[in-house]
């Protein structure tokens, strides 16, 4: 998948993210998860575009 794809579905997720009141540790997973996708992301296009 392609940067632009792959960005905007970061930006849904990190849209839909809310406290899980009945697991509130899965707010804190899924916002690292979120976190290592961009970071990734950022890596790829720093590799792609120098």
């Amino acid at each position: 998948m392609s940067a632009a794809p792959r960005l905007a579905e970061i930006a849904r997720r990190l849209g839909q993210l809310r406290p899980d009141w009945s697991n509130p540790e899965r707010y804190f997973e899924n916002r690292s998860e979120l976190e290592r996708d961009m970071r990734r992301l950022a890596k790829q296009l720093e590799r792609e575009h120098g």
